[in-house]
């Protein structure tokens, strides 16, 4: 077994126990700590004295007061939270040596990871999350050994008091270094386990193949490195006659249709018969990285990611389904943005030209709610295919390129696909307005779309309670340092 092989199993044995025991499943790692916290505060409210039902009844029996069973009671369950966080820790440090793996196997394959974009934000991500990990554990030990010496002490002894304020303010501290760390989670046992780690840092304006350009703007540094590689042998089995661009967005566009249940397994294999051999539907299918199963994933997150691109496109063949006449003589468009915006807002606008002559316009967007404030494009539309757009309504499915896909993959080859980013200024709503211009400046089309500005929810909680968990922990431990110091100066 070679290193790799040995860090991969590794890191799927602590991974599965992460995922079912510690930071999913029963989520461990925040129960115990807060169950550690109510010992610590219990311990702490009755370090003098026990309550009468202990007093009576099972002091005399253990010889044990109430808050020494408390504390022993804390310092069992932090034991837990210790070995909770260690195997965290674990989990992160061996998917940052099967990634460090992989990039070095990439780079012997002539598939250079470091220069790609994104791979920097992903280093780091990973760096910080081992830190995070680290200091969380770090302090969790020390509140334990903290818990543990304060048993020394009679239970009249100021420090005692103190000891449990700096554990609990440790445990509190360790909470909200774990939480910092929630919002992009990662790991290496799966080929898509770093998509939600993978914050693309930037994009096409235009989408020159729009499915093609989008999902891969959205795969992670590792799983794009291995995409040329699909492409080189997707194009190898492609049937006489059949354009490259064309095929490539047909395939996507059936992967799309097949993960939403559009169509069946039955017709999935018939399409892509249409633009592959037989040997090659099969071989595509099931590749070893870009199978079924990655395809659902990198379209569940451009899904997530860019929700207003699937509305456009849906739309679109809604309109083809039932044959929509255009709204205008020999151009078409379309424009979406979502309705909620969180960090950013995608405007895609699509725009394709039916006629037999060059067309040039203007596409402006206008807001006083997000940056830029007015954005200018020129698009000189080459003469598209009028075929790809009739006035009768277009089959489901059917054999050659008349059917919804087939018309669909044409559209989007030959049409223009514009990706806008857009920063919000402030939360609440907001309103931006799309105009389709001459050169000229006659207006063609105009529409508003009115949203709403907000923080993400997950995001804004798990960052507000690490915000308060941090800050409790702070003042509880500068508490604790004050109170002691007080003491000792009276001591003396």
């Amino acid at each position: 077994m070679n290193d790799l092989e040995l860090s991969r199993t590794k890191e799927a044995a602590f991974h599965g126990l992460d995922r079912q025991f510690i930071s999913d499943g029963m989520r461990l790692i925040l129960i115990l700590p807060v169950m550690a916290l109510f010992f610590l505060f219990t311990a702490w409210a009755f370090a003098t004295k026990s309550p009468e039902f202990w007093a009576n009844s099972i002091e005399p029996t253990l010889t044990i007061s109430f808050g020494r069973a408390m504390t022993l009671l804390a310092i069992v369950i932090q034991l837990g939270f210790c070995l909770g966080l260690w195997v965290h820790r674990e989990r992160v440090k061996w998917t940052r040596r099967v990634f460090d793996s992989e990039v070095q196997t990439a780079a012997l394959a002539h598939r250079p990871v470091t220069s790609m974009h994104g791979f920097e934000s992903v280093n780091q991500l990973m760096q910080r999350t081992r830190n995070s990990h680290s200091s969380a554990l770090s302090m969790g030990v020390v509140a334990f050994a903290i818990t543990s010496l304060s048993l020394l002490a009679t239970k009249d002894n100021p420090i005692v008091g103190v000891s449990l304020l700096a554990a609990s303010s440790l445990i509190t501290t360790a909470i909200g270094q774990h939480l910092s760390t929630r919002n992009r989670k990662f790991h290496m046992v799966e080929k898509d386990g770093l998509l939600t780690a993978y914050n693309p840092p930037l994009h096409p304006s235009t989408l020159s193949l729009v499915f093609s350009d989008l999902l891969r703007t959205h795969m992670d540094p590792l799983l794009r490195s291995h995409f040329d590689d699909f492409i080189l042998i997707f194009d190898s089995h492609l049937r006489q006659d059949i354009q490259r661009d064309f095929a490539r967005e047909k395939f996507l566009m059936t992967m799309h249709r097949r993960r939403k249940g559009a169509i069946d397994k039955g017709t999935t294999h018939l399409e892509l018969s249409e633009i592959l051999d037989d040997e090659g539907v099969s071989i595509i299918l099931e590749h070893n990285v870009f199978n079924e199963r990655i395809w659902d994933s990198l379209i569940e997150r451009t899904l997530t990611s860019c929700p207003a691109f699937y509305r456009l496109i849906d739309r679109l063949e809604q309109d083809l389904a039932v044959g929509k006449r255009l709204d205008m003589d020999d151009l078409l468009f379309d424009v979406d943005l979502e309705n909620v915006v969180t960090e950013k807002a995608d405007l895609f606008c699509y725009l394709h030209n039916l006629s037999d002559q060059t067309r040039n316009v203007v596409l402006r967007v206008q807001s006083a709610d997000f940056r830029p404030h007015d954005l200018a494009l020129r698009y000189s539309l080459e003469p598209g295919e009028k075929k790809w757009w009739p006035d009768e309504a277009v089959p489901v499915a059917s054999e050659g390129d008349d059917d919804q896909l087939g018309r669909m993959s044409g559209l989007l080859r030959d049409g223009v696909m514009t990706w806008q980013t857009l920063i919000p200024k402030r939360k609440g709503e907001a309103s931006v307005a799309i105009r389709l211009e001459e050169i000229t400046g006659d207006l063609l089309v105009g529409r508003q779309i009115n949203v709403r500005v907000r923080s993400e929810f997950r995001s804004w909680i798990r960052n507000t309670g690490s915000f308060i968990c941090l800050t409790l922990g702070g003042f509880g431990l500068v508490a604790a340092i004050v109170i002691q110091a007080l003491a000792v100066l009276a001591g003396a």
